[in-house]
């Protein structure tokens, strides 16, 4: 019997791999391929056609309960390597055990905005900063999952490269 996923235990963000950041929540990239909608001879309608390997903008979000430090210095025009680092609580069924799985995603990603939030008495600020990605990299269980590079023509799933033959085409 699989083992089911039920809930993120607790989760941190560091900044270049070792400095503690904190944050309430992450709102993490969703990784659209470019698509095209093609019809014609051979084709019963139309349909929508994907681009192996080319994706659409990505984007990260943090948001704070109030302002930190660390969304102000996330705002330096520059790029900025962060770790979210998860631990995942599942459950087996077959062995009626708890187990936790680790769950980390590395981004090189570029500031976009800083919401600095509200100022309410007795309330949460919402302050929020929002990065365009331009690189993930996804370990599940120190297994990697997925690493999408823009720059340097990489799409890898589960250790297959999507890119490899445009890289050679393009003489990359």
């Amino acid at each position: 019997m699989p083992k089911r996923s039920e809930r993120v235990i607790d989760y941190s963000v560091f900044l270049n791999g070792t400095d503690y950041l904190g944050t309430a929540t992450a709102t993490l990239p969703e990784i659209t391929y470019l698509v095209d909608t093609i019809k014609g001879g051979g084709i019963n309608g139309e349909m929508e056609a994907p681009a192996p390997g080319q994706t659409g903008a990505m984007t990260l979000t943090l948001n704070w309960r109030t302002i930190e430090a660390a969304a102000a210095k996330l705002l330096a025009p520059k790029s900025h390597s962060l770790d979210l680092r998860a631990s995942i609580q599942t459950f087996d069924p077959a062995a009626n055990e708890y187990r936790e799985v680790s769950f980390k995603v590395s981004v090189r990603a570029r500031p976009l905005a800083l919401s600095m939030g509200n100022l309410e008495p007795a309330a949460t600020m919402d302050t929020n900063n929002t990065f365009s990605v331009s690189y993930i990299k996804v370990l599940i269980d120190g297994v990697e999952a997925l690493e999408i590079d823009k720059y340097n023509y990489v799409h890898k799933v589960y250790g297959v490269d999507y890119l490899a033959q445009t890289r050679k085409n393009l003489g990359l």
